[in-house]
């Protein structure tokens, strides 16, 4: 994912961006209700890089980064969720249903939280890279 904004805070190579509306926007389906247009958004200058307070920079997200959100918060926590569901049922057979299904949320309970602690420990935390654009700024204005 590629958006453009306004550096707005420079310290070292971390960047604050102002994610504004460009052309890409007026033919996307989600424009009247997006999250991201407007938002200041934090990343890091790509290496070898000067950008400025006020400069027309491009912030990328890997699509890799993605990929790995998707799979910490939704593949983990539903395989634990079979998991829990699968192994209580194997562990107590006459107990019924209700003890897999018990099992099987802690399992997703026990999945989001490995994500929010991986998250909060920098392992899925890696920064947007932010590279200056040779264009001047009242194109996004």
């Amino acid at each position: 994912m590629k958006e453009r904004g306004i550096a707005t805070k420079v310290d070292g190579r971390a960047v604050t961006v102002l994610i504004k509306l460009s052309e890409g926007c007026a033919s996307c389906n989600s424009k009247e209700s997006c999250g991201v247009a407007g938002s200041e958004l934090d990343g890091e200058a790509a290496p070898g890089t000067s950008i400025a307070v006020g400069d027309l920079v491009e912030l990328e997200i890997a699509a890799s980064a993605s990929a790995l959100g998707v799979f910490w918060l939704l593949a983990v926590p539903l395989g634990l969720f079979f998991a829990g569901y699968l192994g209580a049922g194997a562990l107590w057979p006459a107990r019924g249903e209700g003890v897999q299904a018990l099992s099987g949320l802690g399992g997703v309970t026990i999945g989001l939280v490995f994500a929010a602690i991986l998250a909060r420990r920098g392992r899925m935390s890696r920064l947007p890279r932010v590279t200056p654009l040779s264009s001047v700024a009242s194109d996004l204005e």
